[in-house]
């Protein structure tokens, strides 16, 4: 009688089991997003996260078995503190800089790319031939936190004036406390727009730099150098997808090849 009940008790047990293991929760990675940087990264009107990188970076992380959670940061520099305070695991907008690689582990495949533009007054005679010692005598504008390339980046003879975020840069430049203010000239004339004021300002040309775009892993993140390199192997796979090609499709990119606009 016993190994009857035995045996009928096994089946069951077996299924309470693979349910059990079926219904275990995915690991999740918590994401650190900066101050909306639409069409890269940002939230809609009901509060999601939307953008290029962070439905990029989504994507991957579901494919390598991931759910994620985001915490929004009103600035840069927030989020930069929350990747190497450990509290958040991963950006996924950000390119490598020395500063950055002592709290952070990068990709290298760049999963898409950006410009990093000089940005006048429409009625400023500012013009901008490549040569940043012509723009010496200007004062401007940065965001704290972000890189514009090392070139302008390590420059010790340009004048910049830090700010928290875009649109302070932004209304900076429109009161005239900033000749100049550099961002990715997308969004930085989208949010000009949003504001009413996009007409007020011209993108000068050529781009000060194009930068290739990575995810990055805190340093504290358990086992982080197999995770960034787990990152990497499935970037590299998914931006010869056709659901890559659509979501650049989605944001205005034709191509992984710097923009050109």
């Amino acid at each position: 009688m016993v190994r009857m009940f035995v045996k009928v008790l096994l089946p069951f047990a077996f299924i309470l089991c693979s349910f059990q293991l079926a219904a275990q929760p995915k690991p999740v990675i918590r994401i650190a997003l900066a101050e909306d940087f639409y069409p890269f990264y940002g939230t809609n009107a009901d509060g999601a996260p939307v953008g290029a990188s962070f439905e990029i970076a989504q994507s991957v992380l579901a494919r390598l078995g991931y759910d994620v959670r985001v915490t929004k940061y009103t600035d840069m520099k927030a989020s930069l503190n929350a990747l190497d305070s450990g509290s958040q695991d991963l950006m996924v907008n950000l390119s490598e800089t020395p500063e950055r690689a002592k709290f952070a582990l990068f990709t290298s495949t760049p999963h898409i790319y950006e410009t990093q533009d000089l940005i006048a007054r429409a009625d400023s005679p500012i013009g901008f031939d490549g040569l940043l010692i012509n723009i010496a005598q200007f004062n401007i504008g940065i965001v704290y936190g972000w890189t514009y390339g090392p070139d302008f980046d390590s420059s010790n003879f340009l004048t910049k004036t830090p700010v928290l975020d875009s649109v302070t840069q932004l209304k900076g430049l429109l009161s005239g406390r900033f000749d100049l203010a550099i961002n990715n000239r997308q969004y930085f004339m989208s949010r000009a727009e949003t504001l009413g004021v996009d007409t007020a300002f011209m993108v000068l040309q050529p781009s000060v730099y194009e930068l290739p775009v990575t995810l990055a892993v805190s340093r504290k993140y358990p086992d982080a150098t197999g995770f960034r390199d787990s990152l990497e192997n499935e970037v590299s796979r998914f931006i010869h997808t056709e659901e890559y090609r659509s979501i650049l499709a989605k944001y205005g990119f034709d191509t992984i090849a710097p923009e050109v606009m």
